[in-house]
């Protein structure tokens, strides 16, 4: 971490992007100053900074920060979360950013700096410099009380001039509902810049920290602040364990609120020292996510030991019965993909017409195999025929194939139907063939309401327009996507597949694709930027083939081993994303 040469970018143009519809900088600052003795303005001047997030040599956020410790090891920078958080997901981190404050010295330098701790619930973060001996620390005290109303002062800094702002207002109790209840509110109006800078009463005190809104202004209590500092070990306490204790509390009551789906859909959001720490697998796909401009990119990238303790455990015992890895490391950002879990990017129901959708919703299941209490594969499958009180789903064999490199089914697998009402049963493989990649999965004692529509005889020709869809097994969602026909021959082994344009995710594997119309044109297999499908007239030779065995067809001959690869459940890190865009 060294200094660098500011951004080119004027205070003026600065404004308009943070401050616009709040006018000058003169309407901040005026007179609120005499609010404050001169020796509590002196000491904000080395303990309140201006902190930039940018994205190449574009500003992506601009706010305040507040100095919370200095010692010749760096300095620890407090500020909002808003600095770092992704725009398009706010439960999730910015990967490609690069982080400066500017130092209060005389030549008012930029350093860059990492984010080294974060908190998203509080909407905390810790971004760390290099020392610097004219950086002040400020003191929190949790013990601190302040009642309402008491006369508070909002401090904030421009990041280009460097120019200090002020608002005054009062601490209040009023009832916080659009805000957490970790919240408290002042009547101070700010502009977006001082969003992480301190509110400070009339004798110095740091009462917390604000963030932006329209017009009250929700703060971070003080005693907040200190339960994250400590918790994260940027300053010391006897009190560590019990706010440990207390975070995770809260931590585990959040999970058990929201469901077990919380933990994979936002596990980067916990705190470092917290989150599991073990290898995924790795599938050597490079992640869709483009750096803007690699030179300005900044990757923090942590290394903390997994702690033993119950909310790890609460992580560990969500993870493994779905059959994924533990992560190796601790760094910003990081986040599972390649889960089961993915939806479909694009929801395209609008498409098909009322009927079709209806029917379709009635005959697509969600599949799910298990070997002992873990989760083996996960597809989708379509109801084919109804034959007394059994019904009969086709799917891809990957639900019972030991891996898709080998020609033969695992061992002892169980296998759960998420059915189209919402019930889970047990399925029965009755039939299978590994050249294909297909399955037939019997259910007994449910009766189907609808199958798909093989009887339309119907021409899969290039550029017809298809809908592939799925389901997702714990929720059940029901998926479409759309595309075309392609002409473009299949680069997997099995040269009888199609390609489509439709753009599925691992849940969709096995689901059927069809037409506007809801014709079955034929079953769904995965592509990294296109989609696979074994046509209907060779699934049709397939169930006629089934049809003559008396049981599962352990001795169907195949000419060849076909590969059916699958993406493999891992952690993703934004520091192994940007060296193998450096190495290309």
């Amino acid at each position: 971490m060294s200094s660098v040469s500011p951004v080119p970018m004027t205070e003026n143009l600065y404004l308009d992007y943070f401050g616009k519809e709040f006018g000058s900088i003169s309407d901040y600052g005026q007179d609120e100053w005499s609010k404050l003795n001169e020796k509590v303005v002196r000491n904000l001047l080395n303990t309140v900074v201006p902190v930039a997030s940018f994205i190449g040599n574009k500003m992506y956020f601009g706010c305040t920060g507040i100095v919370v410790e200095s010692n010749e090891a760096g300095a620890s920078i407090l500020t909002s979360a808003s600095l770092v958080r992704s725009d398009d997901d706010d439960r999730n981190m910015k990967s490609i950013l690069m982080i400066q404050v500017r130092l209060p010295n005389g030549g008012f330098e930029a350093t860059i700096g990492r984010v080294a701790h974060y908190d998203l619930d509080y909407n905390a973060a810790v971004i760390i410099i290099p020392s610097s001996r004219c950086l002040r620390a400020a003191c929190f005290d949790r013990h601190m009380e302040f009642g309402s109303p008491s006369n508070v002062v909002a401090v904030g800094r421009w990041f280009y001039s460097g120019r200090f702002m002020a608002t005054a207002g009062i601490l209040t109790d009023e009832p916080n509902r659009d805000y957490p209840e970790h919240m408290r509110i002042s009547t101070c109006k700010i502009p977006m810049v001082m969003t992480g800078g301190p509110l400070i009463d009339s004798g110095g005190n740091f009462v917390g920290m604000n963030f932006y809104s329209m017009d009250r202004t929700p703060l971070l209590p003080s005693n907040k602040i200190v339960d994250f500092l400590v918790l994260k070990r940027v300053i010391k306490s006897g009190t560590e364990k019990t706010l440990k204790r207390k975070y995770e509390s809260r931590c585990r009551s959040k999970i058990d609120n929201e469901g077990p789906e919380v933990i994979l859909k936002s596990i980067s959001e916990k705190p470092a020292s917290l989150l599991p720490s073990s290898e995924g697998t790795s599938s050597g796909e490079s992640e869709s996510e483009e750096c803007v401009d690699e030179e300005f990119c900044f990757f923090p990238d942590f290394h903390e030991p997994l702690p033993v303790n119950e909310f790890t455990e609460l992580i560990r015992n969500d993870l493994k019965p779905r059959g994924y890895a533990i992560a190796t490391r601790l760094e910003g950002g990081m986040h599972l993909v390649n889960t089961f879990e993915e939806e479909f990017v694009e929801d395209t129901w609008c498409k098909l017409s009322k009927k079709v959708a209806s029917d379709t919703s009635r005959s697509v299941v969600s599949l799910a195999s298990f070997k002992e209490d873990q989760r083996f594969f996960v597809c989708t499958g379509v109801f084919i025929d109804c034959i007394g009180s059994t019904s009969r789903i086709l799917t891809s064999a990957s639900l019972i194939r030991s891996s898709p490199d080998e020609n033969n089914i695992a061992d002892n697998l169980k296998i759960q139907v998420y059915l189209p009402n919402k019930l889970v049963v047990t399925g029965t493989l009755q039939h299978y063939n590994l050249e294909y990649n297909v399955a037939v999965i019997s259910v007994m004692g449910f009766r189907c309401l609808r199958t798909a529509e093989f009887h339309n005889q119907v021409q899969i020709e290039p550029q017809r327009e298809v809908v592939t869809v799925g389901r997702v097994f714990e929720s059940g969602k029901l998926m479409a996507t759309s595309g075309i026909v392609t002409g473009k021959e299949s680069t997997l082994d099995c040269k009888e597949l199609m390609v489509t344009t439709c753009k599925i995710t691992k849940a969709g594997i096995g689901g059927p694709l069809i037409d506007l119309d809801g014709n079955f044109l034929g079953m769904n297999f995965y592509g990294r930027k296109e989609t696979y499908f074994l046509p209907r007239n060779m699934i049709l030779g397939l169930i006629k083939h089934f049809e003559a065995e008396r049981s599962v067809t352990r001795d169907v001959i195949y000419s060849k081993a076909n590969r059916w690869p699958v993406p493999v459940p891992r952690w993703s890190y934004p520091s192994s994303r940007a060296r193998r865009r450096q190495k290309l």
